[in-house]
This record gives C-alpha cells, sequence and structure tokens, in this order.
C-alpha cells in the first residue's frame, strides 16, 4: 500500500514539474542547505563558547552560570522559530483520498500521510538542530533515549497545536485577530517601556539570574534541554522514556484519527454569498463579475490566514527596526516590507484569478457579455483594493517617515515595485494555474502554487533592494528608469486585455473543464 501513495504523489510531482519548477526546486534546496548550516552553526557556536581556555580569557564575563542562561535563552527562542516554521501541511488530500477507492485503509493512509509531514525537509531540519544540539551536551548513556523521544514529542505537540490553532482562526478569525492585535500593542508597549528604563531593568535581571534560570527551565525549550543534562539514575531515566513514549503515542494517534476524519469528509464548497451582507456590499462597490470573484477569495479558509499573516508581520517587524537601527539596512528593509503589504494582497487575489468558481466561470462565457469586458471588470476589481492601501501605505511613509527619501522618489519607487509584481501575478495566472481546495484542510493548502510564493518571496527582497538602496548621484537616472517602465506596463496592460482573452481560451480554459 505504501508504495501505492508514494508512486501516486511521484506521479503528481513530475505531472507538475516545469522547467522553470526544476530552477526553483534547486533554488529552494540551496536555500534549505544555507539554513540548515545557518542554524547548526548557531547551535555550536552558542554551545561552544567557553569551549577553550582562549576563549574563557577573552570573555571574562562569560561564568558558567550566564553562559547556561545563554544556552537557555537560545533554546527558548530556537523553539519559537521551530514553531513558527514547522510545516503541517499534508499532502494533496484531494488526490490521496482517491486511494481509499483503492483499498488503501484510511487508518494506514492517514499514519502515512502524517509521517510524510514529519519528513518534510523543514520539518527535518530543525528536528536534526536539535538532536545535534543537544546530543552536545547529554549526561550519560541513558540520556539518549530521552533526547530522542523529546525531540520527537517536541514536533507532536507543535503540529497539534498549530493544527488546532489554525482551525480556530478559520472559525473565529475576527476574535482571534482582535486578540492579536491587542496582545501586539501590550508588547510593543512593554518594549517601548524597557527602551527607556534598559541599564535599570538588566540590573535587576542581573541581580536575579538563578531566578530567570528556574523560569527558563520551565519553558518548552528550556524542557528539551533538560532532557540532555540532567542527573538522574537509570530507572528514572527508563519512567521518562516511557512516560515521553506514551505521550508521543497518544499525540501522533490524535493526529491520524484527525486526518482521518478529513479524509473521510467529502470536499464540500461553503458559500452562501446571496444572503451575506459581504457578497451584496462588494457586488455593489466592485461590481458583479468583480465582487463576486472577491467574495470568493475573502472567504476561503487559507486566505483569511494569509490576510491575517499580511497584518501581523509588518506589525511586529518593522516596529523593531524603527527601534533598533541598523542604518541603511533598516531603510531598505521597512520600505521594502511597506511595499510588499499592497503585493501580497495584489497576489492573494490575482495569482490565481480563475481557480476558485469553475462551475459560474464556464457558465458566464456564455453571457452575451464578452469574455474581454468580464475580464477587464474582474482585473480592475481585483487591483482596487490593493491601490487604496498602496496609496494609503505611500502617504504614511511621506508623512512619517521622511527619513525613507523624497515623496516623489518614494512614489515612484512603490508604483514600480507594484506594476512589476502585477506582470508577475498575471503570468501566474495564465501559466501557473492551481484549482482551489475546498475540504477540511483548505486553510492549509495555499491557493497559490508554492513555486509562485517562493519566486514572489525571492523576489519582493531582490527587486526591493534594486529599488530602494540609496545610488547616490546616479539616483535620478534609475528614477527616469522607473518612469518609462510604468508607462510603459500600464500602457502595454490597457491595450493588451484581448492578449489576455485569448490566454486564457489557450491556457485555462481546458483546465476548467477538466477539473469541472
Amino acid at each position: 500500500m505504501l508504495q501505492k501513495l508514494l508512486f501516486l504523489n511521484w506521479k503528481l510531482f513530475l505531472a507538475r514539474l516545469t522547467n522553470l519548477q526544476t530552477l526553483l526546486l534547486i533554488g529552494y534546496g540551496l536555500f534549505l542547505l544555507f539554513m540548515l548550516i545557518n542554524l547548526l552553526g548557531s547551535a555550536l557556536i552558542v554551545l561552544l563558547l567557553d569551549s577553550t581556555a582562549s576563549l574563557q580569557m577573552e570573555l571574562t564575563w562569560l561564568t558558567p552560570e550566564l553562559h547556561r542562561l545563554i544556552l537557555l535563552t537560545f533554546a527558548s527562542v530556537f523553539w519559537i522559530l521551530h514553531f513558527s516554521f514547522t510545516s503541517t501541511r499534508l499532502l494533496n488530500m484531494e488526490e490521496n483520498r482517491k486511494l481509499l477507492i483503492f483499498g488503501y485503509p484510511s487508518v494506514l493512509l492517514s499514519r502515512h500521510l502524517n509521517l510524510m509531514c514529519l519528513y518534510h525537509p523543514v520539518n527535518v531540519i530543525y528536528n536534526i538542530t536539535w538532536l545535534v544540539f543537544l546530543s552536545l551536551q547529554i549526561h550519560s548513556f541513558w540520556n539518549i533515549p530521552v533526547v530522542v523521544a523529546a525531540v520527537i514529542l517536541n514536533y507532536g505537540i507543535i503540529y497539534s497545536i498549530k493544527h488546532r490553532f489554525l482551525q480556530m482562526v478559520e472559525r473565529r478569525f475576527k476574535i482571534i485577530v482582535f486578540s492579536f492585535v491587542f496582545i501586539l500593542f501590550g508588547v510593543i508597549s512593554a518594549l517601548a517601556i524597557i527602551s527607556r528604563q534598559t541599564q535599570s531593568i538588566l540590573n535587576e535581571l542581573a541581580i536575579q539570574l538563578s531566578q530567570i534560570i528556574d523560569v527558563l527551565l520551565w519553558l518548552p525549550g528550556g524542557m528539551l534541554y533538560q532532557s540532555a543534562t540532567f542527573e538522574n539514575s537509570p530507572l528514572f531515566s527508563s519512567v521518562i522514556f516511557i512516560l515521553l513514549v506514551f505521550l508521543t503515542y497518544v499525540i501522533f494517534r490524535d493526529h491520524q484519527n484527525k486526518t482521518r476524519e478529513g479524509m473521510m469528509r467529502p470536499a464540500v464548497m461553503k458559500v452562501r454569498k446571496e444572503g451575506s451582507r459581504l457578497w451584496i456590499f462588494l457586488r455593489s462597490w466592485l461590481g458583479f463579475n468583480a465582487g463576486k470573484y472577491y467574495y470568493y477569495v475573502m472567504t476561503h479558509p487559507y486566505n483569511r490566514l494569509q490576510l491575517l499573516a499580511i497584518t501581523l508581520i509588518p506589525l511586529i517587524y518593522i516596529p523593531i527596526l524603527l527601534a533598533v537601527d541598523f542604518g541603511i539596512i533598516s531603510l531598505i528593509l521597512i520600505a521594502t516590507m511597506l511595499a510588499a503589504i499592497p503585493v501580497a494582497l495584489l497576489g492573494m487575489g490575482m495569482a490565481n484569478m480563475f481557480g476558485y468558481e469553475h462551475r459560474e466561470l464556464l457558465l458566464h462565457l456564455q453571457l452575451p457579455v464578452p469574455f474581454e469586458k468580464q475580464l477587464k471588470e474582474r482585473f480592475l476589481g481585483i487591483i482596487t483594493v490593493p491601490l487604496f492601501i498602496f496609496y494609503g501605505i505611500t502617504i504614511v511613509e511621506i508623512l512619517r517617515l521622511p527619513q525613507l527619501g523624497p515623496v516623489f522618489s518614494i512614489y515612484i519607487a512603490n508604483t514600480f515595485f507594484f506594476l512589476c509584481f502585477m506582470l508577475v501575478f498575471l503570468w501566474s495566472s495564465f501559466y501557473q494555474y492551481q484549482k482551489a481546495s475546498y475540504s477540511s484542510f483548505s486553510f492549509k493548502h495555499p491557493i497559490i502554487p508554492q513555486k509562485v510564493t517562493f519566486t514572489m518571496s525571492s523576489a519582493i527582497f531582490i527587486l526591493g533592494y534594486t529599488v530602494f538602496v540609496p545610488l547616490g548621484e546616479w539616483q535620478p537616472y534609475r528614477l527616469w528608469v522607473m518612469v518609462i517602465l510604468i508607462i510603459a506596463i500600464g500602457v502595454y496592460i490597457l491595450l493588451n486585455f484581448s492578449l489576455l482573452a485569448r490566454a486564457f481560451k489557450n491556457r485555462v480554459l481546458m483546465k476548467l473543464w477538466n477539473d469541472f
């Protein structure tokens, strides 16, 4: 049975593999390698701070207690990173569900899907880093099985928490967003207070070092640290190991049951637009075609989670970059993040323009209204909301962040940034079409193909550096180049909607019929 699962997913992978995707796959592999080296290097540096006599002479302030505090702090921060980046995505649920027809036991299939999620490259990298970091601190042989069991249980708990949290966000979106914003402003206020009284607070913390260590030991990262460094008898270690194995079994059994429950549910498209106030509002302001499409985009569970991420990431990182001055690097990162907000919203709506409503879109082709007009209305409706946000952010930059540059420079750079990604998303709509998933796990399955997401993430920072880095006396020349390209891109899009309609018929129409 396992061979059928592997064969099916391998064939699906090869069917979607193009020259571009092969290139992006190589780039993703290099990124993962860099990530592994970076994480392992950070862990080893923190661990080996007092490993040699020369280092001990240079770092005279590094007492054993302070080094232990650094290790515990690293373990706690690393656990937060692990929690943030752990992948909870299962493989294509709609396709793998078909294996049930061929007699694949649902219990076995759910178990194998969860194991394949465990072997996701990002999950493997973090688990390997934990094992290396902890294995170099092992006190005795009896700590080895405890460390292995603790790392596996840690992954299971993170997966379980994230899965339930995403489900909760899907069902209680407004409450969760309000709570996050409330907590975030509380944290920012606390950081502002600390930054004003840094010296006195650090002096108090230095006096209470042992109490801080005691607190860190009972955080998730500290408990993993203790699994490698605790000193106990073989009998006590055996009891701890058995307890960890039992908890791991319970957690993974829960994962298996949840996956099986999701597989046994039919894929249902939960859209009730006729009686929805949101649908009425969007239709009245954006028109029937654009309003209907925007309703599908805004009500899909995965997009609601993406909207939460788009909101929270700038709210967290931009105040930090404003508080911690890294010179020109801070200015480039702030300008890039602010420009990326409307780009991310545009990508959410435009990067897969035809993946949501197959039945209705095919019916619309039979209407007396020309499809080119329908496509133009949808296109203009999609860019309306990101454009308003784009102009709002540009005004805020001009009024509140004058250090980013002159008014004209900010406006031109942001406009060029926006239009470049509009072209990328148009290409994605016609050449990287992907059917939107509606199932019990829709909140974990991206609407936009991963290769497009990876391309967009890389291009945001590459283009941000190209557009926002100061060039001194060469700055006017770059602005004129961007102005010329902005005019060229705008004129090309406005004059070639018929080309977009032909691209739809040649590239997307048959895929819609096949998926229908």
